[in-house]
């Protein structure tokens, strides 16, 4: 067992403990936890972000650093105790016992709080005992069981980690028994979560479409592809050598195996020194995508833009240029 400390978070009345009898001992049993599952997260670039679950109602949020949550699913646990072999399991209160159990893996990092509240149980009082918690629950009727429910402080590393992405478990020991200690079972209980390493998109290429004369009557256009390959129409129209044309290029790195949405605006606009014009663009990689390889590893996808620049014969003279701002976020 990891020793370290807990903090225990409860606004509960203290009750006095009926001590059992040993002449009719009664036997305590977890007989569930349910797994508190923080879905999808986003790990900080760097730095390590805690994020707690509400006992009650399971709501997550942010208590510190940057790291962000994809789900939005309730993220608490639900332990479930029970009590047979003697009538006295209705007159006994139930002493329960939480404290770490074994190494958290991935980037989830030890439990450092937790918090109570009621579920079909009645908490009478909850406090910290250095490396562990002890919860006290009313008397449970003999061969039935009650619930309560839990909450926590989850710290989740940064990507600075040397600690895996993908799947991440840090688990707990759950004990039941008499106040004595006798008449006793365990159960370990997970905080579970998929943890990604941060995206990120970057420009390896800038959209060129090169020089090209305008119409001497009518329209035209010039158009360079996603793969990069040049074309234009019109009257006259003639394309120059240099500078070469190319398609823009980006690469999205981020988890593999991730799905992720890249947005690709529809137009943009070139201003230049005898007005604008309003190029269109094609891409490849745009939209819903998948990045390669699998979870716990980095992926990547490519993506790649051209465009179409309209030309009439009054276009003015002079270079163009203008901003294309491509975003990607996890799905």
């Amino acid at each position: 067992m990891n020793r370290r400390a807990f903090s225990i978070a409860l606004a509960v009345v203290a009750a006095a403990l009926i001590p059992g009898s040993s002449a009719m001992a009664q036997n305590y049993s977890v007989q569930s936890i349910s797994d508190a599952n923080l879905g999808d997260v986003v790990s900080a670039a760097s730095g390590t972000s805690t994020f707690r679950s509400n006992a009650s109602s399971g709501a997550v949020t942010l208590q510190s650093g940057s790291a962000v949550r994809l789900s939005s699913t309730s993220a608490n646990a639900v332990v479930t105790i029970g009590c047979s072999n003697s009538v006295l399991c209705a007159t006994t209160a139930v002493s329960v016992t939480l404290a770490h159990a074994g190494t958290p893996s991935g980037r989830l990092d030890y439990i450092p709080s937790v918090s109570v509240a009621n579920g079909t149980a009645t908490i009478t009082s909850a406090y910290s005992a250095g490396s562990y918690v002890v919860i006290n629950l009313s008397p449970i009727p003999r061969n039935s069981s009650r619930t309560f429910l839990l909450g926590f402080d989850m710290p989740v590393l940064g990507n600075e980690s040397s600690r895996s992405t993908g799947s991440a478990v840090s688990s707990y020991l759950i004990t039941a028994s008499r106040p004595s200690g006798s008449g006793s079972s365990s159960q370990v209980g997970d905080i579970i979560a998929k943890v990604l390493r941060p995206i990120a998109i970057a420009k390896t290429q800038d959209l060129q479409f090169g020089s090209v004369t305008r119409p001497s009557s009518g329209s035209g256009s010039i158009t360079v592809s996603p793969s990069g390959s040049a074309s234009s129409t019109g009257t006259n129209v003639r394309r120059f050598s240099t500078p070469a044309p190319s398609a823009a290029a980006f690469t999205v790195t981020g988890e593999g195996g991730q799905a992720v949405t890249v947005s690709v605006p529809s137009t943009v606009s070139l201003n230049g020194p005898a007005g604008t014009v309003v190029a269109t663009t094609t891409a490849t990689g745009s939209g819903s995508q998948v990045l390669n390889g699998s979870a716990g590893a980095a992926g990547t996808v490519q993506v790649k833009v051209g465009g179409t620049v309209p030309l009439t014969q009054t276009t003015g003279i002079g270079t163009f240029s203008g901003a294309l701002t491509v975003t990607v976020q996890y799905n």
